[in-house]
């Protein structure tokens, strides 16, 4: 059961998104800025935001259990969180700069193959009118990323040994192989690009581009580590292209489309998604955000989420409707994310004025 089960996902990962087994991605991708696009950081109003996402995934599908009950489950892991600050003023008067921090870790199945990363960014926001409706955001990104493999938590088949453990498995240090860990570390930058417009008091857009893996680093897992540029694997760049529209239709609804495509190394994903928001209560500015999306021949998706002031969360969950439905029941990947901005502002200094009453 669990070899059919596993060669299934190799089949769906391979001929269908084989980009997800290249580089994190999320279902709420606008909830995660920084993985999303290195030019968002510093694009809010406020003083300082925060924010994490949570996604795991194929917990159906890649339960060790099914071989020894003792071990956890190893479905992909996915957390994520990240600071970003608008800081200072730029050239100009409408001008401003902004940065930002975030880390990552992305880990899947029992061997612990792990990718995990920490990158500091700025960006700069260019004012293109008077007014500043239309706004262009130029950032990069530069960090550092390491990949891990822990080889004494692999299991086989008992046909390649005369092993007596239990369950018919062995562990790699039966069989001779290497039990040590295996990882290589290296660095990378990232770049992008967003155009954001306020076509009127109701409507607004962005459009986005960004790459990821510029310098197509290199490194290896095999044979020792920290082989950094010396290693036989390059990792390849990530082309990604966004955008969302938001408009105003009532005082109480507000709708919010999106689309994602991302390519890297010949695989691909598209996304397509329609949100919606709902002014639940005027006085405390509480607003319930709800919508569905659809990623090609992969998933539909399921989005719910709220704001609350300076607080907003998003709850979205997929439902796997690809080849691996066949073991995967329908059951895809689950995500939590939130973020807060924190608004600090001087307060402003009010001369005081004596008023003479007139007679």
């Amino acid at each position: 059961m669990y070899v059919r089960k596993l060669l299934s996902l190799f089949a769906f990962v391979l001929t269908v998104c084989s980009l997800s087994a290249q580089d994190i991605h999320f279902t709420q991708f606008y909830m995660s800025p920084m993985t999303l696009n290195p030019a968002m950081a510093g694009k809010f109003e406020g003083t300082v935001r925060i924010g994490g996402i949570y996604r795991d995934q194929y917990r159906s599908v890649i339960n060790q259990k099914d071989i020894d009950p003792s071990v956890k489950n190893a479905q992909y892991k996915t957390p994520s969180i990240w600071v970003d600050a608008p800081i200072i003023r730029g050239f100009r008067k409408k001008d401003w700069v902004g940065v930002g921090l975030m880390f990552f870790s992305d880990k899947a199945g029992q061997g612990g193959l792990a990718h995990t990363g920490s990158k500091i960014g700025a960006t700069y926001h260019l004012a293109i009118d008077k007014k500043a409706n239309t706004v262009l955001s130029i950032g990069g990104h530069y960090g550092g990323e390491q990949r891990k493999v822990d080889n004494g938590k692999f299991f086989f088949e008992r046909g390649y040994t005369n092993s007596t453990l239990p369950n018919n498995q062995y562990q790699a240090a039966q069989s001779g192989e290497s039990t040590t860990n295996t990882d290589d570390k290296y660095s990378d930058i990232d770049a992008g690009v967003v155009l954001t417009s306020k076509l009127n008091k109701q409507m607004d857009f962005n459009i986005g581009f960004s790459m990821f893996h510029i310098g197509q680093p290199s490194y290896s897992l095999i044979g020792g580590t920290g082989t950094g540029a010396s290693g036989n694997t390059k990792v390849a760049r990530r082309a990604v292209l966004h955008g969302q529209f938001n408009a105003k239709l009532t005082d109480k609804f507000t709708i919010n489309p999106a689309f994602l495509f991302q390519t890297q190394k010949g695989g691909q994903e598209i996304a397509l998604q329609g949100m919606a928001g709902y002014l639940f209560d005027e006085q405390k500015d509480i607003v319930i955000n709800f919508g569905l999306g659809y990623r090609m021949r992969d998933a539909m998706q399921a989005i719910v989420g709220m704001r609350y002031k300076a607080l907003n969360v998003g709850l979205a969950y997929d439902i796997n409707i690809s080849n691996l439905n066949t073991v995967s029941r329908y059951r895809g990947g689950f995500e939590l994310a939130a973020n807060y901005i924190i608004k600090i502002y001087k307060p402003a200094i009010i001369k005081p004025k004596v008023l003479c009453p007139r007679f």
